[in-house]
């Protein structure tokens, strides 16, 4: 009599097994586990595992290479076999007492609550009140003026310092229920299970600041973090694995010049970069999430109308494979909804377009 084998839940089967199986090392964060990409070699916190997210289950994703697929697949893959030999092969194997653990573990924080997110109006108004209750710490004030932004722009694109005060964030969060404020559906916030279930916010472990990532009406999306951490740096300020937690979608940035146009628009990567090289350069910004998070983009192009599209992804481009194919998918893709685009390069000496607009500035400053 044949084995009767449940997908689903067969531990030989989970993503996680699979990963051991390769060779793939990996660590968790919330619902995923992330590791370095095998396909890319992208560092850890590109390369997704996902044994159940209450929405995919048993997959893979990188987000830099693209490369995306079942836990079969990536044997498959990986092994150079077909999906046939690959599924044979797993269901020989034994699985480890760890990975075992780490399967169980995934389980439990599959099952957490969540809530669906709250419309962008609602959204807005309460990550207004949340910055002008927040401080900017000394050291994320320089920060930002290293970059070229005055203390005015620092001001105005509300840019501040997550506490680790656990009382603090509580009575933030009790501040603006008082309000009237409904904080369920918000990424970011959450409801605390070790301690009366009162409602508090994310801060990483690393600390970091609040990026705040507005649409073309200038209402606040959502937050990405500037953490004070050397890899990973600007994750989504989200809840998407803790009790009564909000998942972040990957908005679409805009900053707009001082004549407000959208004639001539520049497309990069990440809110504060895309905003700081909007302030120096007097140019329309749109910042996607990832140079592959393109999905929202034209969305949000076809309500800017840009009669001209310039490109301004980082200069590694040139060494990084799977920038240089997230770039080609780009252009193929303006290329298709007819764009008019051109990349535009630089002294390759400063990796970022804001990195040049800020030597530019810099070196006009010194000029005078």
């Amino acid at each position: 009599m044949s084995e009767r084998i449940d997908y689903d839940t067969d531990p030989r089967l989970s993503i996680l097994n699979v990963a051991d199986k390769c060779g793939i090392s990996y660590r968790q964060e919330g619902k995923r586990f992330t590791s370095v990409c095998p396909f890319c070699g992208s560092e850890s916190g590109h390369f997704y595992l996902t044994p159940d997210d209450g929405k995919y289950k048993n997959v893979y994703h990188c987000v830099k290479c693209g490369e995306h697929g079942s836990a079969i697949e990536l044997y498959a893959k990986l092994h150079n076999c077909t999906n046939k030999n690959a599924f044979k092969e797993l269901i020989d194997f034994d699985v480890s007492s760890s990975t075992i653990n780490f399967i169980k573990e995934a389980k439990k924080v599959a099952s957490v609550k969540l809530n669906f997110m709250a419309p962008i109006e609602v959204r807005n108004k309460v990550y207004r009140n949340l910055i002008r209750r927040l401080s900017l710490s000394e050291k994320h004030y320089l920060n930002l003026r290293n970059r070229g932004l005055s203390e005015d722009n620092i001001l105005r694109n509300g840019y501040k310092t997550l506490p680790f005060d656990k009382e603090l964030k509580k009575k933030i969060c009790r501040e603006l229920i008082g309000a009237g404020f409904n904080i369920a559906g918000i990424p970011g916030f959450y409801t605390d299970y070790t301690d009366k279930n009162e409602w508090t916010f994310w801060t990483p472990k690393e600390g970091g600041f609040l990026v705040p990532v507005i649409d073309y009406l200038g209402r606040v999306q959502g937050c990405q973090i500037r953490k004070d951490a050397d890899k990973k740096k600007y994750p989504w300020f989200s809840s998407s694995y803790m009790e009564n937690g909000t998942q972040c979608n990957g908005f679409v940035h805009v900053h707009w010049n001082k004549e407000h146009s959208s004639k001539k628009i520049v497309i990069t990567e990440g809110a504060l970069k895309a905003t700081t090289a909007s302030i120096l350069s007097n140019a329309t910004f749109v910042a996607v999430p990832g140079v592959n998070a393109i999905n929202n983009l034209f969305e949000v192009l076809k309500i800017l109308k840009p009669q001209k599209i310039f490109i301004a992804y980082d200069m590694d481009y040139k060494e990084k494979k799977e920038v240089q194919k997230a770039l080609n998918t780009l252009k193929w893709n303006l290329k298709v909804n007819r764009y008019n685009y051109t990349q535009s390069v630089w002294n390759e000496e400063f990796k970022g377009i804001d990195d040049y607009m800020f030597h530019i500035k810099s070196e006009k400053l010194v000029a005078k």
